[in-house]
């Protein structure tokens, strides 16, 4: 299959991803910006406490190839755009800890300490119809949906000052320094 007309699956994707969110009362929209791939961008106002301005994206990685045996699709949730660099140290011990017990994804920061993320990445045969790659990619963002879910909170504490890494080892359900 050529690139062009993976790209087109891609598109549609893509497009009934946003369709399904919208549906779910989530505000999504299709963006192809240049130097970036088409994706879904979305407003996860339901994920953490509630007052969050949390980011989502959902795209595929680009394809090196037309022979690339499979997909990569990702779906990235954008916690904070702003690390205080005095949280850098106890948020990355804090996310070692989460992302040791996470069954799926992980919380990461960007190479220039700005952005404070979660990604999923999920692998996707490319002979697959599209129903099928549609299926893989709901049962994706729904993963990334709960497992984020689960620990955005005590990591923003953490961020906010709120916490430190044996607070997080207690949330976990591991004895703290104090024990």
């Amino acid at each position: 299959m050529e690139i062009k007309e993976i790209e087109n699956r891609r598109h549609e994707l893509l497009e009934e991803l946003c369709r399904e969110l919208n549906d779910e009362q989530i505000a999504a929209i299709v963006t192809n910006n240049e130097g970036e791939p088409e994706m879904v961008s979305a407003i996860l106002d339901e994920l953490g406490d509630g007052d969050m301005d949390i980011r989502g994206e959902f795209f595929f990685r680009p394809l090196q190839t037309e022979e690339d045996a499979a997909w990569v699709f990702l779906s990235v949730f954008t916690i904070s755009s702003d690390i205080p660099e005095e949280r850098l140290s106890a948020l990355y011990e804090a996310m070692s800890y989460v992302n040791f017990n996470l069954p799926v994804g992980s919380f990461s920061i960007d190479k220039d300490h700005r952005f404070f993320c979660y990604v999923l990445s999920t692998l996707i045969p490319d002979d697959m119809e599209n129903p099928d790659i549609y299926r893989e990619m709901d049962i994706a963002v729904g993963n990334a949906f709960a497992v984020s879910d689960s620990y955005i909170g005590i990591l923003t504490d953490v961020l906010n000052a709120k916490t430190d890494a044996d607070g997080v080892v207690e949330f976990l359900g591991g004895p703290s320094e104090a024990e």
